[in-house]
């Protein structure tokens, strides 16, 4: 194999240069030509794929977004997607693919694989929500922003009694919350994962300003957080290119909610895209360069429908038709952490 190509797909994440940059460079060292699609696979149907050189991927490493630019596309949702995917491929003279990104990229690269064009992937995405990997690229630093944003907001509310809120990103499960929660010593973590109710929340910050007589509160909430009786719906009657409901705003609700009911000062902080655009932590970086070295020898070596995951402190490749369309969730244990430590 001497042409390949190198794709970043969905939400970008702190880390996918050093991902990039990695496959450049292994091409670089073991005379293979690398190629950059640019704008995901929109982009390939269109044409925009060119030869990496050493220049593109110079300084780097450090840099948070991506190169080749991403996008979440409708290809690979149809049935015969896979068809037109490998025939745009197979224009450009590309032998195999290196996909980099999370759940959705790594459905179409296994419906690549099993069409039979050689694909490995790497995992790359700040909800940490892939299964098969410990650690996705790109979720330590998101947890990091997200932890500092606890460090800091702690301050102000204590300084003006305060119940602060910061809202993460966390479709379907609540990594970043947890994670953050655990490390920022959240009062209060509340995820997709496990249900509650707004008088069971309530009453645990009574608790906490009229037993314990603490003057404020912190509590971290993940965006697809919901509470039992739904009166907390972040769902905002809008969906995205891929037909999902376009979620925001249930901190900002249950901000509401607490000053409703219990007459707190409360205030929220949703951090949004800082999480997405923040400059990669060194285990992100470092992360991502031993992904993406372990998918590169996968593919050179003649293999495919797999994905570069981290095992503990080992690599082992996944078959991505394990991976696909699945969700890893947040285990009872670790969110049993945030609800004692945090």
């Amino acid at each position: 194999m001497k042409r390949i190509g190198v794709i970043t797909s969905g939400g970008d994440a702190p880390g996918t240069n050093a991902c990039v940059r990695t496959i450049a460079r292994r091409g670089f060292a073991d005379g293979v030509e690398v190629f950059g699609i640019f704008d995901s696979w929109d982009g390939l149907l269109k044409g925009e794929v060119r030869k990496l050189e050493r220049q593109d991927v110079a300084g780097i490493v450090q840099r948070a977004g991506t190169i080749l630019r991403s996008a979440r596309s409708t290809l690979f949702l149809k049935q015969g997607d896979a068809k037109i995917a490998i025939e745009a491929l197979t224009r450009q003279g590309l032998e195999g693919v290196v996909a980099i990104g999370g759940n959705g990229s790594q459905t179409a690269a296994s419906l690549l694989a099993q069409a039979g064009f050689p694909v490995v992937g790497v995992p790359k995405t700040i909800d940490n929500d892939l299964v098969g990997t410990d650690f996705s690229v790109g979720f330590f630093t998101a947890a990091e922003v997200a932890t500092q944003a606890l460090d800091n907001l702690r301050a102000t509310a204590e300084a003006h009694s305060r119940v602060m809120i910061v809202e993460t990103m966390g479709r379907d499960s609540g990594w970043i919350a947890v994670e953050a929660g655990i490390a920022g010593g959240a009062d209060l973590v509340l995820i997709p994962e496990h249900e509650f109710t707004l008088d069971a929340i309530c009453e645990r910050l009574r608790t906490r300003h009229e037993v314990h007589k603490r003057n404020y509160s912190i509590v971290i909430i993940a965006e697809g957080a919901m509470d039992k009786d739904k009166k907390l719906d972040p769902r905002r009657g809008t969906k995205d290119l891929n037909a999902r409901p376009r979620l925001g705003g249930v901190g900002t609700m249950l901000a509401l909610e607490i000053e409703r009911r219990l007459g707190y000062n409360a205030r929220c902080t949703t951090l949004g895209y800082l999480q997405r655009c923040a400059a990669p932590i060194a285990v992100d970086r470092v992360l991502a360069t031993r992904l993406s070295d372990f998918a590169f020898d996968l593919l050179l070596s003649g293999k495919s429908g797999l994905m570069a995951a981290l095992a503990g402190r080992d690599l082992e490749a996944v078959p991505l038709e394990l991976v696909a369309g699945k969700t890893k969730l947040v285990t009872d244990d670790y969110f049993r952490l945030a609800e004692i430590f945090g």
